[in-house]
């Protein structure tokens, strides 16, 4: 597996990742935002010393033509396993690069694939009807609530948006950021970054109005690691450490922003080196992952207590069931669900490197893809147990499910292929080893 080499602070972690193993390369962390945010683990750097952008709206390349060729919707290559499609699979989709992340619209017509170089849109009939160029690598896609505009962020925390109804696309923001996060009625981006003034650099947020493209705010914020904001995007959550201590572990901090005046309202101590931060769909909770302490920190958001839960892996992301009931973690080596009234954490044995991680709509199933293994595996919610375990083409990385919850998509990072993966199959082979 990958080989790392790195300093024992919690400030930048250098990797040094043997290809040779399939093991994926990144040098900042996760966001999983929503996404459950995936792929080998992702360190954050702090922000270089530089002005705040400015926010002018640029136009991007246009979207090229239709670009599905008669053998690259359905079906797999020859003499390559990497392209052996699964026995569930309704389709093995070639998008012709490494898939980074997939969204779907919420109306489910359309799937949005991103690539080092472009993202690739797929009809509902599972053909390749669009491509849009990017000048840098995409990490992350986020889909509007409203299902107009798609959020794509590259690896430097620069942010393009695109109205999908006839791709035009401007920069909101032009990267130097730890963090990003949309609100979710789609009007403001949230970026974590520094800011040069006379009296030195000083870390903020800031407020990015969508419309205009244009910074309305800042807010005083040091060494932000992650954001996430409240359902209701009326509290914008940031949390950090001081990176300029000597100790091996720093403190860790939460700091709660109300949205509507811009204004610090409380922060919170919180376990050393936090990097992940996810708000429960209750808005009773956040949860952060200490990845150098392999530990979460369960906020409290109504009394402020904070409970430690001691995990046996180091924690990559955290994704909420729709109850809020509990919290499953996407660890390195493996699955840990915990549940958010008593903090009881329980370990579940997938399969090897779990990196992608997704709930149904209903919340009775998770989804993992596991990266080591080239399989996809199912946990029923219900008794935490894995249901089943199918083999899929390439190594999984990303994962994203259907609004009717009746597909998977699934993206190999290293095969170029996405699999769109039958979600009553799964149900019929789980059914039939049961009987």
């Amino acid at each position: 597996m990958s080989r790392e080499v790195y300093t024992p602070n919690c400030g930048v972690r250098n990797r040094c990742v043997d290809r040779s193993t399939h093991s994926v390369v990144n040098s900042m962390a996760n966001r999983a935002t929503l996404t459950a945010w995936r792929a080998s683990r992702v360190r954050r750097e702090r922000a270089p010393l530089v002005p705040v952008p400015r926010v002018a709206p640029t136009q991007a390349p246009q979207v090229s033509d239709e670009v599905d060729g008669p053998d690259r919707a359905t079906g797999s290559r020859s003499n390559s396993d990497e392209w052996t499609p699964a026995e569930t699979a309704i389709a093995t989709i070639r998008v012709g690069g490494r898939v980074h992340d997939i969204t779907v619209r919420p109306d489910g017509e359309h799937v949005y694939v991103a690539r080092s170089d472009s993202v690739m849109v797929i009809n509902g009939r599972h053909h390749i009807v669009a491509r849009i160029p990017l000048s840098r690598p995409a990490k992350s896609l986020v889909m509007g609530a409203d299902g107009r505009q798609l959020f794509v962020v590259d690896y430097d925390r620069s942010v393009l948006v695109v109205d999908i109804r006839d791709y035009t696309a401007q920069t909101l923001w032009r990267g130097c950021a730890s963090d990003v996060v949309v609100s979710p009625d789609g009007r403001h981006l949230y970026a974590a970054h520094n800011q040069v003034t006379e009296g030195g650099a000083n870390g903020v947020v800031s407020v990015v109005d969508i419309g205009s493209a244009t910074t309305v705010a800042t807010v005083s914020v040091k060494d932000v690691a992650a954001l996430t904001i409240s359902p209701d995007g009326s509290r914008l959550y940031a949390v950090s450490s001081d990176q300029r201590t000597y100790y091996q572990y720093p403190a860790g901090w939460l700091t709660i922003i109300d949205t509507a005046s811009h204004a610090v309202v409380e922060a919170i101590a919180v376990g050393a080196c936090p990097e992940t931060v996810s708000a429960s769909p209750d808005g009773a909770y956040v949860y952060i992952t200490h990845y150098d302490t392999c530990s979460v920190s369960a906020v409290n958001l109504t009394t402020g207590n904070v409970t430690a839960v001691a995990l046996r892996d180091a924690p990559l992301a955290v994704v909420f069931t729709p109850d809020s009931a509990h919290a499953y973690v996407c660890n390195v080596r493996s699955l840990t669900v915990i549940d958010t009234t008593t903090h009881d954490a329980d370990d579940i044995d997938t399969g090897d490197l779990p990196r992608g991680l997704q709930l149904s709509p209903d919340g009775k199933h998770a989804y993992i893809a596991n990266f080591g293994i080239r399989a996809l595996s199912v946990v029923d919610t219900i008794t935490n147990s894995v249901a089943t375990t199918v083999g899929v083409p390439g190594y999984p990385e990303a994962v994203a499910v259907s609004p009717d919850g009746g597909r998977l998509y699934l993206g190999g990072y290293w095969s170029g292929a996405v699999a769109v993966i039958s979600v009553p199959s799964i149900c019929a082979l789980h059914t039939d080893a049961a009987s």
